[in-house]
Order: C-alpha cells, then structure tokens, then sequence
C-alpha cells in the first residue's frame, strides 16, 4: 500500500483534504461529492502515510449501514486485518464499547442491558399510570431525550426548574432514571451520556486515541458534539465531513451550528470545500442550487457539475391527486419505454414528505401491474390500521373469508383469545364449513359450538357478529346517489371505534397516532373518489356483469353500494398484488416509494416528488421552515438524470392547493419545464453518460414514439385545470393539432444566465 495507490482517482480537492496536514479539518461535501469516498481514503492514509494504528482511531458514523459500508472500503485499501482494528461505528456503539470496558468507573458494570424503544415506553407507561398522569408517554420520553441531548440530568432538571409543571415532571424524570438505574439499563441517549461522564473524569480512557473522523458531522446534537471534543482530548486531531444544506434532523435535537461552534472551539480550523459533484445533471444541480440559495443565513457555497447540462427539470401542474398519481405512472411508462431499454422500473423512485402521501400513487402502480418497494414505512395496504378496515370490509363483503374473519374477530379486544379462534377453527374445519357459519349458528341459538366458550368470549363474538350483520344490513339500504362508500366507512369507522383503539396501539404517542388517523383519512378518500369515478368494468368485475347493470338510458352502468365494495375491494388486491414477488433468484426490478428522511444518502436515475404545495412542503406541522428548505434539496439531489416535481390544484381532500413557497421563491419558467420530455436520441444519450450505460443506437430510439399511444406528456393540460375544464378544453380543440403547437411554443428553455 502506497500513497499513490490511495490517492487514484481523486479530484484536487478530496485529494487536498485526505492528504492536508491540518490537525482539525472541516470538508464540507454537498450532494454527490464523494464525502465516503475522501473520508475512507483519509483513513486509510492516516495509517498507511502517518503511522498511526487502525486500533487509536475513531471513526463515528450515523448508521449501522453506513459503519458497515465505510469498513467494506477501508478494507479494500488497507485489508480486512486493519479495518476491524479501527473503532469504527455509530456514536451509540462506540459509546457502549467504551462503557463495556471502562464503566467500572463510574460504578457501572459490564453486564449493563441497553432498555429499546419498547422497553423505554413500558417503564414510562407504568410511571405515569402510578401518578394518574394523562399526559402521553411518547410526549414525555421526547423530552426526556431532547434533554439528555443537551446533557441535562434530572437532577439538574429539577434544581433549575421551579414552576408546578415542571416540578411534576421532575419527579417522572427522576423515577424513569431509578427504574434504569435499579434494572441495571441504559437507554439510547445515556449510553452517550454516560461516556462522556467518563470521559470528563476518567479521560485516560481514551489517551491513546490518535485520530477521530466524524461522518455527516450536520446531525450532531450537543451531547455527541461534546463526545467529539473527548474522544479526541489526547491528540486534538478531529476530521469532520458534513453539509449545512443537508442538516434535515432537526426533531432529533441535531444542531446544525455545530459546524460554526467547531470554528470557535478550535483556533487552527482548516475548511476544504467540494465542490465536483459525480452525481446528477447540470440542470438538476442548478435547480437545487436555486432552492437552497434562499436560505440567506447559510453560508455560499460552490458546486459545479461534473456531468453535461442534460434533461431540465419538470414542474407539473395537475388537477387533482389522483390526476397527479395517474400521470406520475403514465409519465414512468412513458420515459421507461422511451429510452429504448436503458432504464428499468429499478430506476425509478417516488419521494414523498409523509408516508400517508404513497396511497394513490401505490394504488395507481398496482392497477399498472409495476411492482414497488415502500423505504422507510409500510405499503399503504400493508399499514396494520389500514389493513384492519380493509379486513372488515372484507368479512362484510364476503363473510367465508376465514382469514379476514379471524384477524378481525377480536380487533378491537372483545375477550376471544387465541386459543378460543383456534379451536373454533378448527371446529369449522371438522364440520367443513367457514368459521363464519360456527359463530353465526351459535349466535343465533341453532347450535351451540362444542368449544368451550367463557362469558367474555361468548358476549365478544356476539359482538362482532352484530357490527357485521348490521353493516351488511346498512350496506344494502343505502342509496349510492345519496351515500358513498366513503360514508359506509365513516359508518363503519365509528361502529368498532376505530379511533379509540389507534390511539391504544399507538400507545397515546400523538405523532404516531396522527400518522395512523392520515392513513385512516386517506384511505376514505380513497373510497369517495372510487364511488365518484367507478366504472367497474375495469375493475373486480368484468365487462359481461358490468354490461348487465347497464340499464340507464344515458348508457352509463350503474351500480349498487354492494357492487361498488367489491370493486374497491377487488382493486386493493390488484394493487397488493403487483408488489409481490414469489419467484426464487435475483430481485426484480421494481420502483422504488420512500419518505425523503429515508432517502437520504441514495440515489436514483429518475426522482419524482409529488404533492409539492404548502402544507406539504414545508409540512403543515413543521416548525422550521429552513429545515422543510433543505428537505426539498435533499430530495432534488437524489436524482441522477431525470427529475420530476408536481402539484395538485387540489389535494386528496379536494381541498385548494397553494404551489410550494420554496418554488415559487424562484423564477420557474427558467429552471422547470412545464411537461415531461419528449426524450429525444440525445437527450437519452446524456442519460447514458451520465449512468456510464450504453446507449441504444439512434434507429432504435427514433422508432418507438410511433409505437406509443401517448409519446408526448400531453393528456393533462399545463395549467393543471379541473376535470370539466379539462373535457371543454379537449373538445375545443385536437390536441396533436392547433394545441400541440401552442405547447411546442410554451416549451420552457434554459434562460440566458444558465447557459
């Protein structure tokens, strides 16, 4: 191993920051940069160049995954031996690694047990049942965390705080920290806590400490800040990667002026700028760049593009959010046949502000038969309160679905054990008919069941066979002209109390019950706009028992409320369907649904972001707006080639909508085409470049737009007008004649200071 070996493929400034002299070092790498590259070189030259060995060096990361992919590249430089010597981890992990050996210090023993998320809101939960307090257990753990973060102790809680509220709150503090203490834990945040105790006193811990780096240095908070300080107390020499415009983590207590503290603290600062990025287009950079320059407290920084301008961003105006879910698909259809092979549904990733937004677009992919893969959260169908409505749906619809049956028999808690659903399984099994038929006979006197039943059982199945048979009831005398589906679920919603047991499973913690209530919401408007728009001919039935319900003379079918169930019903199985993948082998290609907290530090060929309106982006609960900034950026820069933004008129509860601040602080007709690319030879072949993949040959790539229906994003119009205006716009005039050319006109173009 030799330097020049190390230094291979390096641009001027990674390669000044892995080889700079400095004792303290700031790199500062935005998006696409190569930060993991440079700092696992930086490693591997400290060792190879400096003589420093692997076992006096700590490198902190903020992920298992991350730990595990920067030992993966240290190994390729330095061999496997050296980079399991390197104190390479999480600052948890590092923590807990150092409490293991010298806890004894502070009283601790080695067998210390680490309390998780569960553990944690169990002991709170029995804290605050004690005191007959009603404030929620995941509202006091957050403070209790947001208050280690910033190193203060109960007791220093309570010496300094004096109001009754406070004093109250001291003392679940303070038994929550006893319960720890006497079960011999450590929660998460003491596990930091408590090593920089050890530190502080005992700081010959870590004397032989040569080195410390630090990667995505923006989400520190104090604590882990302070951590930086001791780990690195014998030597003073600290390496930090990090980038203010991606500090997105400020409800997890990171402080993002920890970069500026770090200058203050240290006199002998070094600041190393990359500015190359490998990752996306040029006019991509130039978007993103535009967003996040209208932070003006953030410090300016240059990032240049190391790939050609290539394909312009899109801003998209739709009418509604199903019209926005329905181009997003045809647009991914569109695009994947129209760059002849060289992308797959792989390539593709849909980034979205909240989980609760993935509903149409989840829905729409599976009526397309795309399958997908949902990062950081459930599918939309596969959410345990969707999925709960979704099953009792179900058992009204079709009451012999045994499974639908038993996973809801007792959801809410009716008293009907697992034993009790077991042997009355089984019951139905021996007589061959469904367990539907066992509780319904016994219900209503015609025959007892031979398992034994307690009262409390007895009284639970009679209750769910009630809400079941009077649903059915309600179900058949509604009016579709008068009622939706959407009002059967409100029915429905309030018969089981649904909202009652959502706060219960969500253990009173309010951000996560209101994540679940989203998901309710949603999926009622779900089934308000499939009772609007049905035409079940493409749905669970098929065209013959469609055409029999044909008996309105303006030639439109129409349906019963029972029929529009089972069509709704019959389009969720189809949308759950297209994400399974039962083959044995490689994984197949498949797109890609993530919330952008979740994205971060991934990349894909083409981005969508839908649902780019205020209260959206920026979220409506969000309490920074510089930080809902920043997330946007983020999100942008996560594309490679193709990027694409959009904005419903109106939202899943067809309510107004107002386009982002964020976009419409800039000039959107110089950065943002209004409509998708036409993707002609060239254009694909930048996006070959740019993914080092072989282009198709140029007679393949000018043959397939005749092939398509729509080879043009033409089927909504650019002013994202409504549904009626819509239909009096198509037929004023052709949209391949006297409007084609006035959208050829209004084709955005690179403004002169771009170029």
């Amino acid at each position: 191993m030799n330097l020049p070996s190390i230094l291979h493929g390096l641009n001027p400034a990674q390669e000044a920051a892995v080889t700079s002299q400095a004792s303290v070092l700031q790199v500062l790498a935005p998006p696409g940069s190569g930060k993991t590259k440079t700092l696992t070189a930086r490693v591997a030259h400290l060792i190879a160049n400096h003589g420093l060995e692997p076992r006096n060096i700590i490198v902190c990361t903020f992920t298992n995954k991350a730990a595990r992919e920067m030992g993966e590249r240290i190994s390729i430089y330095l061999g496997k031996e050296y980079a399991r010597k390197l104190v390479l981890g999480t600052f948890h992990s590092i923590s807990c690694r150092l409490l293991k050996q010298h806890g004894k210090h502070l009283g601790l023993s080695s067998d210390f047990g680490i309390a998780d998320t569960s553990d944690t809101k169990a002991i709170i939960t029995r804290i605050l049942k004690k005191l007959n307090s009603t404030v929620p257990p995941g509202a006091v753990l957050g403070r209790i965390s947001k208050l280690k973060s910033q190193s203060i102790t109960s007791e220093r809680f309570l010496a300094t705080n004096k109001n009754v509220e406070q004093q109250e709150f001291s003392q679940i503090y303070i038994r929550y920290e006893d319960h720890l203490r006497i079960s011999n834990l450590l929660d998460f945040d003491d596990l930091i806590l408590r090593c920089a105790e050890l530190l502080r006193r005992f700081p010959g811990c870590v004397s032989h400490i040569q080195a410390v780096l630090i990667d995505e240095f923006q989400d520190t908070n104090s604590v882990q800040y302070e951590l930086m300080e001791l780990f690195s107390q014998a030597r003073g020499n600290v390496t930090i990667v990090g980038d203010p415009d991606q500090s997105i983590y400020g409800w997890r207590n990171a402080e993002i002026k920890n970069l500026n503290k770090m200058k203050q603290s240290y006199s002998d600062v070094h600041v190393i700028n990359l500015e190359e990025n490998y990752r996306s287009s040029g006019a991509i950079l130039i978007a993103a760049q535009e967003v996040i320059e209208q932070d003006q407290s953030r410090p300016p920084k240059r990032l240049a593009a190391t790939h050609s301008i290539g394909v312009q961003p899109v801003l998209r105006k739709l009418p509604s959010a199903h019209a926005e879910a329905s181009w997003l698909v045809s647009e991914i259809q569109r695009t994947a046949v129209l760059a002849g092979g060289l992308l797959d549904w792989s390539d593709y990733a849909v980034l979205l502000r909240s989980a609760s937004l993935s509903r149409l677009v989840e829905t729409t992919l599976g009526k397309s038969g795309i399958p997908y893969r949902m990062v950081g959260g459930h599918r939309f169908f596969d959410r345990v309160e969707v999925k709960l409505i979704l099953d009792y749906l179900r058992v009204i619809s079709l009451p012999s679905h045994n499974g639908a049956v038993a996973r809801v028999i007792n959801v809410p808690a009716r008293g009907i054990g697992e034993k009790t659903l077991q042997y009355l399984l089984e019951e139905a099994e021996e007589d061959k008919v469904t367990i539907w038929d066992v509780i319904s006979r016994s219900v209503q006197g015609r025959k007892k069941t031979r398992t034994q039943l307690s009262k409390q059982a007895e009284q639970g199945i009679a209750t769910f066979f009630n809400i079941i048979v009077k649903a059915q009831s309600r179900l058949k005398k509604l009016v579709t002209v008068d009622n939706t589906l959407a009002d059967f679920l409100q029915y429905l919603i309030k018969k089981i109390d649904l909202r009652k047991h959502i706060k219960a499973i969500s253990k009173q913690e309010q951000e996560e019950f209101e994540s679940r209530w989203a998901n309710v919401e949603e999926l009622v408007a779900q089934a308000a706009e499939f009772s609007t728009d049905a035409d079940l001919s493409d749905s669970a039935f098929g065209d013959e028992q469609a055409s029999q319900n044909n008996d309105d003379l303006s030639g439109e079918a129409q349906y019963s409320l029972e029929q529009i169930l089972l069509g709704f019903l019959g389009n969720v199985a189809l949308a759950t369907d297209a994400t399974v993948n039962n083959d044995s082998g490689p994984p197949k290609p498949q797109i890609t649904l993530s919330t952008i907290h979740a994205a971060k530090g991934l990349e894909w060929p083409v981005v969508f972001i839908p649902s780019a309106y205020e209260g959206s982006i920026p979220h409506s609960r969000a309490e920074d707006n510089d930080e809902e900034r920043r997330l946007l950026y983020v999100a942008m820069t996560r594309a490679q080639s193709l990027l694409y933004l959009s904005c419903p008129t109106r939202n899943t509860n067809k309510e107004n909508t107002t386009l982002s601040p964020f976009l419409t602080s800039i000039r959107t007709d110089a950065y943002f085409a209004k409509r998708g690319p036409e993707l002609k030879y060239e254009d694909i072949k930048q996006i070959g470049a740019i993914l080092h993949r072989s282009c198709p040959i140029p007679a393949i790539i000018e043959s397939i737009p005749a092939t398509l229906e729509f080879p043009k994003d033409n089927q909504w119009p650019l002013s994202g007008e409504s549904r009626e205006e819509r239909k009096s716009w198509e037929m004023g005039a052709s949209i391949d004649g006297i409007e084609q050319g006035r959208f050829d006109r209004e084709k955005s173009n690179f403004g002169p200071d771009i170029i």
